[in-house]
């Protein structure tokens, strides 16, 4: 496992090729809550497509650690963490 530096579709990669489940965390739920979800789409060719995302609600200014993890379910994991920052929550 590891993190792709400069990735095209995914931060994080399996060195095996097997599948990732993920995980998603924020270190101050008063700030921003975050859950993994799906969203369907038609690519431009047509294709209906599926994405994983990240989705965030916001609640209230201030900064929270966001972390993204990845399991192969075969003791692989790996996670990524960014800073997000509410400025002004809808």
């Amino acid at each position: 496992m590891g993190i792709n530096e400069k990735p095209e579709k995914s931060w994080l990669i399996d060195d095996d090729g097997d599948s990732l489940t993920y995980t998603v965390s924020s270190s101050n739920s008063t700030i921003v809550d975050v859950a993994i979800g799906q969203e369907s789409f038609t690519d431009i060719n047509g294709q209906p497509n599926t994405s994983t995302r990240i989705l965030v609600t916001a609640k209230t200014p201030g900064v929270a650690v966001i972390t993204l993890t990845a399991n192969d379910g075969k003791g692989g994991s790996e996670s990524v963490s960014f800073e997000l920052e509410v400025i002004n929550p809808v």
